[in-house]
């Protein structure tokens, strides 16, 4: 795990368009401002996202349903160091539990997300994803920022963990790869409202929070910028088994 410091950031998008100032964006377009200053209690979150290697150790001390995509309830064939999918909320805060950490809540990701950089679009600043790439595959050697798009153009998957380069606090695959379950309910009018120190989302909820951006994230998010900038959110039904979905945990200092 890394130690994220206590301190204060500035949490959703701190960019304007064009579109923000004439008042044609929807509201539930909008859920990443106004930006807040926050202030967060130090706190552990895991490198790397779990793994299907991770996940089989819970459901063979814990019993469990295997994801649907384990042929007869095994990993598939050289996919252990994947990061676990078709997995759902409810799921993935047994397995935190498991191992004595949570789910992350969405201040500590994006915090975690920034590595540091304060008010920037990207984990790794502000330079734009050379999209002429948008369909490759590059090796696990290769400087790409983020993984995202099919490598064959159609359908998709995922790749191992640990990639792609990490950001600054030592993160792997925070902004592309799988998307990632949080513990806080999701709310799009929350941010004008949302306490300046230790924010853990509304009470209650119909979905949870989800963020990151995925293989199968496609062209710009509501701001024109694609969805692997760090302020953009996502929600999904807590019940729902996904192969864009996958989780990290987080826990606080002992």
């Amino acid at each position: 795990m890394v130690l994220i410091p206590a301190g204060k950031f500035w949490m959703g998008r701190t960019v304007t368009q064009v579109v923000d100032s004439i008042n044609v964006r929807a509201r539930d377009s909008m859920d990443d401002v106004p930006a807040n200053n926050i202030y967060l209690d130090a706190f552990y979150i895991d490198k790397y996202e779990v793994t299907h290697a991770d996940y089989a150790k819970f459901l063979a001390a814990k019993g469990g349903k295997a994801p649907w995509h384990w042929p007869q309830g095994n990993i598939p064939k050289g996919e252990e160091k994947f990061p676990v999918y078709n997995v759902n909320w409810f799921e993935a805060t047994d397995y935190c539990k498991w191992v004595g950490k949570r789910l992350p809540t969405e201040a500590e990701w994006e915090k975690a997300a920034r590595g540091g950089l304060d008010g920037k679009i990207y984990s790794w600043g502000d330079d734009d994803i050379d999209t002429s790439e948008f369909r490759r595959l590059p090796p696990a050697s290769s400087s790409t920022k983020s993984r995202r798009g099919s490598p064959d153009g159609a359908g998709g998957n995922v790749v191992a963990v640990g990639s792609f380069p990490p950001n600054g606090y030592g993160l792997y695959d925070i902004g592309g790869n799988v998307s990632e379950w949080l513990n806080d309910w999701y709310y799009d009018n929350y941010y004008p409202f949302m306490p300046k120190q230790n924010p853990r989302g509304p009470e209650t909820g119909l979905y949870r929070s989800v963020r990151g951006a995925n293989w199968a994230t496609g062209g710009p998010g509501g701001d024109g910028h694609p969805a692997q900038t760090v302020y953009f959110r996502n929600f999904s039904d807590p019940d729902l088994r996904i192969t864009t979905i996958s989780f990290r945990c987080a826990k606080d200092p002992n």
